[in-house]
């Protein structure tokens, strides 16, 4: 293997997985299934548990059942896998439910060595997937290696083969495993199996430990493993990627899929992260030559963002390196451990439904299984369920996500239940909120963001260059400007009289806007201030105007900054971020900056993000500005084709957050769909006590070198409305958008 494997010693202390190493792998066409083996009754035909404290086998095996039946396989399949779901974890789940579960490896932090894997992806049938532990709890690992072997083999016996594959004990193992010697003395496991079952197919891949010595001998390990199997050329591949991607990637298991035929299937290396950013990612996929997924891997990063922080916790990503039969062909699968950075189910399950949504994969499937495991609602503050979500492609180009699940605990095994949407509003009126309670929650919003000016300006996010105020100021007096007149009462008018004020004395030397104070003067802060003075019936600095002229560009676009101005590159560039609401300022150029926008907005129907994780910013910004002030340079017929697209994607839309949501509902205004009940009623609830709304407006300082940061993996930190200013100011918009044209007593 290549030198430049890192070959410094560490000790990973005791053997921890904190989730999967890896998912169970797609099932693959099965041939003829042999007679269920000798392994007696199952389980699965008696009680769930007896009277008193519930059983972990009863509990996990009715959750079996569920699933079983949710994948709707075929009764031979289901019966395959129940008997072999009996014999893996006949001792491991033979005790009550209990906090902590000692005495085995940690597949789940709280040590229940069992783990639920469910797959979406749109050419894939219903699967039921799991990885489990075997043996005795409290037995030493070494012992427990030959229980686990036994198991193994008595489960490929009930699938029709004549036990554990020779080529597994005989060339795998032995590359793998220590001697009697050097057993590690950390290691609490050696071999885990992974089952996964779909049609007509049940599946086995047993994981090896590889938790031991530096990260040289390891690689060395899974080189081993693909030339005793032959595969000459993905070893030749596996040392050209060591010395573009070894560092800070840490090997730590290994799998081999147990073809039906009994043959080696795909070998998968699990690579651990140390505290890496984004760019450890896009190394490895550019080394593979696999830059085509990188949209979705950025998908995936956006949908579960931690702002505020350059680098990932140590072991944020288990990336998955998959040898496929056909040697030398490789692919890639991220697994994100989310629950390092995020507070608990609810937003991991939004992510993951937003994520299902942008790949264009149904997020119901996550309803489906969520409901399948009795588990109750997702937990805010908690994280009980959900351990990694992953992000996985195939050789025919074709992508799925996998979501790991703890089996839920009794406190929330409750029978299941329709499917609610875990990742939509829990609420679910049947009719929509009245116009006074809408009208009551913007005024508490109104309150709160009067109470959050300090002297004259409003302030939010935290980025290196200090805090914005300009910028923030401004549009916070653009979504204002947008409220019916009737709610703009007294203490409004105060407000925005003072910050008005303060926005006209903060005007730069040059004429415009900037972030802050210390910031050069941008087209973005500066539009908003114009809009916002125009709105309110005061002058225009003409030095403003100029200087949003000198960032248009001939194509009609509008760029951030102007040329010349430093950092440059993509700075410099058109953003569909701008380019709306700079062009309705300037009140010229219209019908350039329409057409320009029209050939910005995305195969999905969406305008792609520069300065935001979500790409319903620039699509309501440039609906706003195409429904609007352009409208008259547009032919009615050639906008509405134009936009069917757009129609399309916004009834999809699964938003994450209030600030998605507000947006959504904006968008929904612009192109006259009418606003789902479900939506208004979701902003509602989540308005906090005092009047705002939670901080969820995801800003993205993005590296200048990328053009076009949907496209890689590492385009730039991320930074959160810690004020939440911005997020209110953007929901109060929204909701009060809903309010035009509807008679109130407050006229």
């Amino acid at each position: 293997m290549p030198a430049r494997i890192s070959t410094t010693p560490r000790p990973d202390g005791p053997d921890r997985l904190d989730g999967p190493v890896g998912p169970v792998g797609p099932v693959g066409p099965v041939g003829p299934v042999g007679p269920v083996g000798p392994v007696g009754p199952t389980r699965l035909d008696g009680p769930i548990g007896p009277v008193g404290p519930p059983r972990l086998d009863g509990l996990v095996g009715g959750q079996l059942r569920s699933l079983t039946a949710a994948a709707r396989l075929p009764r031979a399949t289901a019966e395959r896998l129940g008997a072999v779901f009996d014999v893996l974890t006949r001792e491991s789940l033979d005790r009550a439910t209990a906090d902590v579960y000692p005495g085995l490896s940690r597949i789940n932090a709280n040590g229940l060595p069992f783990q639920w894997s469910a797959c979406f992806g749109a050419a894939r049938a219903p699967s039921v997937r799991f990885l489990c532990e075997s043996g005795t709890p409290g037995t030493p690992a070494r012992e427990r290696l030959d229980v686990s072997l036994d198991r193994l083999g008595r489960a490929c016996r009930v699938l029709g083969l004549p036990g554990v594959p020779h080529w597994f004990t005989a060339q795998v193992l032995p590359a793998v495993l220590p001697d009697e010697r050097n057993w590690p003395t950390h290691w609490r496991s050696a071999l885990w199996t992974g089952v996964g079952a779909a049609g007509g197919a049940v599946a086995l891949k047993p994981y090896l430990n590889l938790r031991r010595d530096g990260a040289f001998d390891r690689w060395r390990r899974i080189g081993r493993v693909l030339r005793s199997l032959g595969r000459e050329r993905s070893l030749e591949r596996l040392c050209e990627l060591s010395s573009q991607v070894s560092d800070r990637s840490w090997p730590v298991a290994l799998a081999v899929d147990i073809t039906p035929a009994g043959e080696p299937g795909r070998v998968k290396a699990y690579f651990r992260s140390e505290g890496v950013t984004a760019a450890w990612l896009q190394r490895w996929y550019t080394a593979l030559g696999a830059q085509a997924h990188l949209p979705a891997v950025r998908e995936l990063l956006d949908a579960f963002p931690q702002p505020d922080r350059a680098a990932y916790p140590d072991g944020a990503f288990v990336l998955t390196l998959e040898a496929h039969p056909a040697d030398g062909v490789f692919t890639l699968k991220t697994d994100l451990a989310v629950t390092r950075w995020t507070s608990g189910d609810a937003p991991v399950v939004r992510g993951t439904a937003r994520l299902l949504g942008r790949l264009g994969l149904d997020p119901a499937g996550l309803d489906a299984t969520w409901s399948a495991l009795g588990a109750a609602a997702p937990a805010q503050e908690r994280s009980d369920v959900v351990r990694y979500v992953g992000l996985g492609h195939e050789p025919d180009g074709s992508r799925h996500v996998n979501v790991y699940l703890e089996p839920p605990p009794p406190a929330s095994a409750l029978p299941p239940r329709a499917p609610s949407a875990p990742g939509a509003s829990p609420s679910r009126r049947p009719s929509g909120p009245a116009a006074a309670d809408v009208a009551a929650a913007v005024r508490g919003g109104l309150e709160w963001l009067n109470g959050a000016q300090c002297q004259g300006r409003w302030s939010d996010y935290r980025l290196p260059v200090g805090v914005a105020d300009r910028w923030v100021t401004a549009y916070v007096l653009s979504r204002l400007g947008d409220l019916p007149v009737r709610l703009r009462g007294g203490p409004v008018r105060a407000a925005e009289s003072a910050a008005l004020g303060w926005l006209r004395s903060a005007r730069t030397p040059g004429g415009g806007w900037g972030y802050n104070g210390g910031c050069e003067d941008d087209a973005d802060s500066t539009a908003l201030a114009v809009r916002a003075l125009r709105s309110h019936g005061l002058p225009v600095p003409s030095e403003a105007l100029a200087l949003l002229r000198r960032c248009r560009h001939p194509g009609g676009g509008v760029a951030t900054y102007p040329p010349g101005s430093l950092p440059g590159l993509a700075w410099n560039a058109p953003t569909a971020d701008v380019t709306g609401v700079a062009v309705e300022a300037l009140g010229s150029g219209g019908s350039g900056a329409a057409a320009w926008l029209l050939g910005q907005c995305g195969d999905d129907g969406l305008w792609r993000p520069y300065w935001w994780l979500t790409p319903l910013y620039p699509t309501a910004l440039s609906l706003d500005f195409l429904t609007g002030p352009a409208r008259s340079h547009l032919a009615g017929g050639a906008l509405a084709r134009a936009l069917a697209p757009t129609r399309g994607a916004v009834r999809r839309y699964v938003p994450d957050g209030a600030f998605e949501s507000a947006l959504l509902l904006r968008c929904r205004l612009a192109l006259g769909i009418a606003a789902p009940h479900g939506v208004v009623g979701e902003l509602m609830e989540r308005q906090d006590r005092d009047g705002s709304w939670p901080a969820s407006a995801h800003l993205r300082l993005t590296t200048p070198a990328v053009h076009r940061p949907w496209t890689v993996a590492d385009a730039g930190p991320v930074h959160l409305d810690h004020q939440r200013v911005f997020t209110t100011a953007t929901v109060l918009a929204a909701l009060a958008a809903t309010l035009r044209g509807v008679p109130g007593p407050d006229r």
